[in-house]
């Protein structure tokens, strides 16, 4: 195989074990980098630490330090971090290895955003079951505390509110999330073992380290869909499409409606909708199939 096609340096391949030690080193490192400027722009903003690490109230201003907060937080942990550690390794053919050298195809990028869009009903009926399950206090208080700061966060009162928490909890996590978790720790693991099991340990991954496990299945549900598109299209920008519409749906919805709607990671139904979610699920097996025999026959008319 040539070293070009899956990215490798023909000068450094490290082992899989090496290779996710230093890619933890590197998210604690960008996680110190990121929460080093979010205490910046807290003092720039007029605040002591005990406002900076336990925000009160439903201002502007906090409102805006925690967006901020969050998006550098972010971009260090799981851009900037994925991006250095992939560069030293894979040198120039770095965006071979991520996958993000060839631009993605309209047709699946659509399909793509179809797909995860349609799977709401089922994520929320996941919730529902999610919730069922017994957790320890701890992780209770945790849950508890991250919904208070994410309806804070998701209050929107004017279009800039709303262009930046796109920005915050659209643009950034998708790309951010998927360059780490699907470019990198995916993409290492269908090296060492079955690529299905790749995907589902992946999206395991993926949704532990959010450490909000209410929800848990729902985003566990989410990181496989994006791990099959990525596994199926070979192309990074699929997944991060999809990823993007999928966190700017619930931005754009929560702006448009308010209360009237329900968050998928704030409020869950009381009751499972049994029919939505049946339906849903009945349409992402569909559209899977279809999206994998799509891609199936096309790598197949290249060979």
């Amino acid at each position: 195989m040539n070293p070009l096609d899956d990215g490798r340096s023909p000068l450094s391949h490290p082992s899989l074990i090496s290779f996710l030690l230093l890619l933890v080193l590197a998210t604690l490192t960008g996680a110190l980098i990121g929460g080093g400027i979010a205490v910046g722009i807290g003092v720039a903003m007029g605040m002591d630490i005990t406002q900076m690490t336990a925000p009160t109230g439903n201002t502007p201003d906090v409102r805006t330090f925690l967006r901020l907060s969050n998006l550098f937080s972010h971009l260090f942990t799981f851009t900037v971090a994925s991006l250095v550690l992939a560069a030293i390794f894979y040198r120039q053919r770095v965006w071979a290895f991520l996958r993000l050298h060839r631009s993605p195809r309209a047709d699946l990028a659509g399909l793509g955003i179809l797909w995860v869009l349609v799977s709401f009903p089922f994520a929320q009926s996941l919730y529902w079951l999610n919730r069922q399950l017994p957790m320890p206090e701890y992780f209770l208080r945790m849950e508890e505390s991250a919904t208070r700061l994410l309806e804070v966060i998701m209050t929107m009162n004017t279009p800039g509110e709303l262009a930046l928490n796109i920005l915050v909890i659209g643009v950034v996590p998708a790309i951010g999330e998927e360059l780490i978790f699907r470019g990198i720790l995916q993409r290492r693991l269908q090296d060492k073992i079955d690529p299905v099991i790749a995907v589902w340990i992946t999206a395991f991954i993926f949704s532990a380290i959010h450490l909000q496990f209410a929800g848990f299945l729902p985003r566990m549900l989410l990181g496989a869909l994006l791990g099959y598109l990525f596994l199926w299209s070979r192309n990074l920008w699929i997944p991060i499409i999809a990823h993007f519409f999928f966190n700017a749906a619930q931005v754009v919805g929560q702006y448009a409606y308010g209360d009237q709607i329900s968050q998928l990671e704030v409020d869950g139904p009381d009751e499972p909708y049994w029919v939505s979610g049946v339906i849903s699920l009945a349409l992402l097996l569909s559209i899977g199939w279809f999206i994998w025999r799509r891609t199936v026959s096309q790598a197949e008319e290249k060979e």
